[in-house]
């Protein structure tokens, strides 16, 4: 109710309901333990406390290409001992970020890196995604692929590449 008796309007009930909305603040990180990724982290971490939101960590485990028993190691195998590398490895670098006063936290995700970055960069918190890039030439990036390159072009949110 207003000050006169009367119900608010469609228009002050919206404006009311925005206000109390929080702007998105999570800044999502690419992040393999690199140097470039552990710049990128810094920096997103940064940009996080400023903005009052918080940075998450994410490392993505594609799936393993070659023959199925290679050398006598199944790809589950491999593919488990890869999954417990990186949590410790996200564990460690959030860890880091906590004991600098940083609201942090860390994400595993499966498939393709770019792709599942981008997928995850949909959800309504985040702001921004950072990656950090190794400086290859135009010719690597061709044959080698890239994911900062790929993100930056299939990602909806700002894509910080940091070097």
């Amino acid at each position: 109710m207003t000050s006169n008796g009367a119900r608010p309007g469609p228009l002050a009930r919206a404006l009311k309901r925005a206000a109390a909305m929080q702007p998105p603040s999570t800044v999502l990180v690419a992040f393999d333990g690199s140097k470039p990724a552990t710049a990128a982290l810094k920096r997103a971490a940064e940009l996080s406390r400023a903005a009052g939101g918080k940075v998450v960590a994410v490392y993505v485990v594609s799936p393993y290409t070659f023959p199925v028993d290679l050398y006598g190691v199944g790809v589950a195998d491999l593919t488990q001992q890869h999954r417990e590398w990186a949590e410790r490895m996200l564990a460690e670098a959030v860890g880091d970020l906590r004991r600098e006063g940083h609201a942090a936290e860390s994400r595993l995700l499966d498939g393709g890196p770019a792709e599942e970055l981008a997928r995850a960069a949909l959800a309504d918190d985040v702001w921004m995604v950072a990656v950090g890039a190794s400086g290859r030439g135009a010719v690597s990036r061709v044959l080698l692929g890239s994911v900062a390159d790929r993100l930056v072009h299939i990602c909806s949110k700002p894509v910080l590449v940091v070097r």
